[in-house]
């Protein structure tokens, strides 16, 4: 934990010399009373074997240790009686080369009006990549243990972007008008390249990179007074391979395989095992596989026990030891901040006990918590498996919240840039009767894994603007990929995720105010606040149910429908008007008297039983009904 932190890792006091053993790291570094009956503590240091461990305090007791690695390593199951008192416990430790304390603080939970808020169909997420979104404190540019690590001219070097940076920048979100954030993760990562958070050398602290854990509270708590919520972007499948635990990993099967010897998460099946032509490149995994009550064990090994692209330590989330460590990792981290929700990385890698158990807990704790995994994939046959709500064949519910809609993204570009049948959406939407909850679905077009969609093959500003139409008028809390909202430029990783204009001081030009951006900036950007706002103002694009009207090659027409409002939207992809009359017979439109229009282009007219609509070339226009 960085010096300025909030609460600091515990010191640990050392007998005399004579004694080896050392206590260098204690993890978690504090906890809070009246909030779990026990926690497991995982020491870090020399000698560690231990023969007996107590505490100062009569309301404290040791259940039981486990020593590790030689003495490298220490648990200790520490319960925490009903009446303890917040302070800070010295226990000690004894072992055979001597004995050593450590510190362990207890403290009072805070008020949690305000916090753990999870998401809601209101919602609007907005992906940031913090290193890449603005320099708030260039004093943390290149911490003094980083030497090295910072050049903006590199693409795949720090950039110097922070936390302190998004909070200077939270009234230009809340202009935009979107209400989450979602932050790649924040914790310390290990190499020069890892600006990214999935490198993790240290799962209880912040990148020093992007400041403090008293700057992290501090964005939550500024997030929440303007009423927006926060996102952790979670990673239990894998840490960084610079991890301490590579080489001396807690326990013999903290991970699955080692350095030397591990599967790689590259899955042996081709797609045509499942029908898809040979001869293709394959744009995701095939999690089919891990779907298929037909397919043995060995079929889904490298995707479960793999390390991802063979170089990222993979966690065995079925030894109980790491399943508890995971967990306590993920409470603590919504505890010491007040975050709303978890975005869950690499979500079917991690077998599917380990989810329903972190779920489980989870909830225990924070019932409104939301979660959203990560399945990329485009067939929702496989995604909506992932979803929690319902066992599946393995009898196990996941307890996941929902998932992004990996589905949607693929269609979404494929009709936009290669000019798929728009039908092709209906058809995705059609899938939503796989899932528990369709409407918590994250439908969106861009994120921090693909290219952009400005820079993209066949894309246009016009195409760009009709991305952000159908993603934000879709059922779903949608999300938005920072930068995009003023038509941000890059290819594939790093180029896209290139650094916010205006987040540094000397930037060209300061696209996070009018003054700065340029026409067609402004003009994008224009586009989305306008998008956003009507869907604020509109419950039936929050949150109304979703009725099809029109589809076909190149239109698509729905209808989205609330207790207090109808919203017609009408998409023409052709690059020629496009005439349409719809039959309302056995529709929600068929008692309808009038509609008025909201957004676009388009002209409408309800006659008698039908209604004609004529939409401009490549164009998105959105009713009200009377």
């Amino acid at each position: 934990m960085n010096g300025d932190s909030v609460l600091c890792s515990p010191a640990a006091k050392q007998s005399p010399a004579a004694s080896t053993v050392k206590v260098t790291k204690v993890e978690p570094p504090n906890w809070w009373l009246g909030f779990t009956p026990e926690v497991m503590l995982l020491l870090s240091g020399q000698d560690l074997e231990a023969t007996n461990v107590s505490c100062n305090l009569p309301t404290l007791r040791v259940s039981r240790t486990q020593a590790t690695a030689g003495g490298k390593h220490l648990f200790v199951w520490l319960k925490i009686g009903a009446d303890t008192r917040p302070g800070t416990a010295v226990c000690r430790i004894t072992a055979p080369k001597g004995m050593t304390s450590f510190e362990f603080p207890l403290v009072a939970r805070a008020p949690t009006l305000g916090k753990f808020q999870g998401l809601s169909t209101g919602d609007v997420i907005y992906l940031i990549m913090p290193d890449r979104f603005a320099n708030g404190d260039p004093t943390n540019d290149e911490p003094a243990e980083a030497p090295g690590s910072h050049d903006r001219a590199k693409p795949r070097a720090y950039h110097g972007g922070d936390l302190r940076g998004i909070q200077n920048h939270l009234a230009y979100l809340k202009e935009l008008g979107v209400t989450t954030l979602w932050l790649t993760p924040v914790v310390k990562n290990g190499a020069a390249q890892d600006y990214h958070g999935y490198g993790a050398v240290d799962l209880y602290a912040v990148d020093p990179h992007l400041g403090s854990l008293r700057d992290y509270q501090s964005l939550v708590a500024a997030a929440h007074k303007e009423k927006m919520k926060v996102l952790f972007d979670a990673v239990p499948n894998h840490v960084g391979p610079l991890h301490p635990w590579v080489e001396n990993p807690p326990l013999p099967d903290w991970f699955h395989g080692t350095r030397q010897h591990h599967l790689d998460s590259f899955s042996p099946l081709k797609g045509t095992f499942y029908g898809r032509p040979g001869g293709q490149e394959a744009m995701n995994d095939p999690f089919e596989s891990l779907v298929d009550p037909h397919a043995p064990a060995g079929m889904k090994q490298n995707l479960t026990e793999g390390w991802f692209f063979g170089i990222l330590p993979d966690m065995n989330t079925e030894n109980p030891i790491v399943e508890e460590y995971l967990f306590q990792n993920s409470l603590w981290w919504a505890e010491v901040s007040g975050l709303d929700g978890y975005r869950v990385d690499t979500f079917p890698y991690v077998g599917r006990k380990f989810w329903a158990h972190w779920h489980a807990g989870l909830r225990r704790s924070y019932p409104n918590l939301t979660t959203i995994g990560e399945v990329f994939h485009p067939d929702p046959s496989v995604t909506s498996f992932f979803a929690g709500g319902v066992r599946r064949y393995d009898g196990i519910d996941s307890g996941l919240s929902t998932v992004f809609d990996f589905p949607m993204f693929f269609t979404l570009r494929d009709v936009l840039l290669r000019n798929a049948p728009v039908g092709r959406i209906a058809d995705v939407l059609r899938h939503d009767a796989l899932y528990p909850r369709p409407e918590l679905l994250a439908p969106f077009f861009a994120n921090h894994d693909v290219p952009r969609f400005a820079s993209a093959e066949g894309s246009s500003a016009e195409k760009l603007k009709l991305a952000f139409a159908l993603t934000l008028t879709l059922r779903g809390i949608p999300e938005l990929y920072y930068g995009d909202e003023i038509g941000m430029a890059g290819g594939g990783d790093p180029d896209n995720r290139r650094d916010f204009p205006g987040g540094w001081i000397g930037d060209a030009n300061d696209a996070f105010t009018v003054a700065g951006r340029t026409r067609e900036q402004q003009e994008i950007f224009s586009h989305v606040k306008e998008l956003l706002r009507i869907r604020r103002e509109h419950a039936a694009l929050r949150g109304g149910q979703l009725w099809h009207l029109a589809s076909d090659e190149s239109a698509y027409v729905f209808l989205r429908e609330s207790e207090e409002e109808r919203v017609v939207v009408a998409f023409n992809h052709s690059e020629k008007t496009r005439e349409l009359q719809v039959p309302l017979k056995g529709t929600q439109l068929e008692n309808a008297e009038s509609m008025s229009l909201l957004f676009g282009g388009a002209k409408a007219e309800l006659t008698g039983r039908e209604l004609h609509i004529s939409m401009p070339a490549q164009s998105i226009s959105i009713f009200e009904l009377n």
